[in-house]
């Protein structure tokens, strides 16, 4: 994600860049999945007795990774590390039980709609902004057609995540979008938002970058919808989740690495 994000705002990606990038996401998920134990003794049952059984090692490489992190990020100055510390500050708002016992969910996660806009708000800012303070740029439209883009294709991701997971959290009384509108409705209003997403990035994209660049961005939207309209079927739900919806930053940066 961050490269793409440096190759369509042309700035150059650097090592540094991707490995800040790299160990955040390493030390969130990592985390993550203790703060997610009880859903995932239910979904993942062997991820669940790996975490577990691992978790002193775990822990403390996801502690180091970050710290890493931040030290990379501090050589490019106060907003770049403030940046750099979005996915953090959101996975702790996001799994840890900070809201008053009055209310009734404990944690951001737990409310309908909210976990995955914190989800796409984290990790679609980070890496659009990241490559811009680095190089002490300001924001453009450019920046902004990243933000839209990366945001709309990791909600998708998050709540096509919650389809595979509706059991898990049905049971921990987790109320995702899946559970509560249904599998059939929450397909047709992903697929609803890649398509009035795109009408918005299209014209967008057609002002600032290339011809070439603007068909990968459109073709991503079009292989948003193809695992969208897939992702109801259960022999492909681990499938589209793990390899086809979460490798697919990887397809569009090799496409554009081939591009340039």
């Amino acid at each position: 994600m961050v490269y793409i994000s440096c190759v369509l705002q042309h700035i150059k990606c650097s090592l540094s860049l991707l490995a800040i990038m790299f160990l955040a996401t390493f030390s969130v998920y990592n985390i993550n999945r203790k703060t997610d134990e009880k859903e995932d003794a239910i979904n993942y049952s062997d991820r669940y007795s790996f975490t577990s059984r691992y978790w002193r090692v775990l822990s403390t490489s996801a502690i180091l990774a970050y710290i890493l992190a931040i030290a990379l990020a501090l050589c490019y100055g106060v907003k770049t590390t403030l940046i750099s510390a979005i996915p953090l500050i959101c996975g702790i708002l996001y799994s840890i039980a900070w809201l008053p016992k009055k209310f009734k969910y404990r944690r951001l996660k737990e409310i309908p709609f909210v976990k995955n806009l914190v989800v796409a708000f984290a990790w679609a800012l980070t890496p659009a902004l990241l490559p811009v303070y680095s190089v002490s740029f300001s924001m453009n439209a450019m920046t902004l057609i990243i933000i839209i883009f990366f945001f709309t294709l990791v909600f998708i991701n998050s709540v096509v995540f919650d389809m595979r997971d509706t059991e898990g959290d049905t049971s921990s009384g987790v109320k995702t979008i899946p559970v509560i509108i249904g599998l059939p409705k929450t397909i047709k209003s992903l697929s609803g938002l890649n398509i009035f997403s795109g009408i918005i990035i299209l014209p967008l994209s057609l002002s600032y970058l290339s011809m070439k660049l603007t068909y990968i961005l459109v073709t991503g939207m079009i292989y948003a919808n193809f695992y969208i309209l897939f992702s109801n079927k259960k022999k492909m739900t681990n499938l589209l989740c793990d390899a086809v919806a979460d490798g697919q930053f990887i397809l569009f940066g090799s496409l554009l690495y081939i591009a340039e």
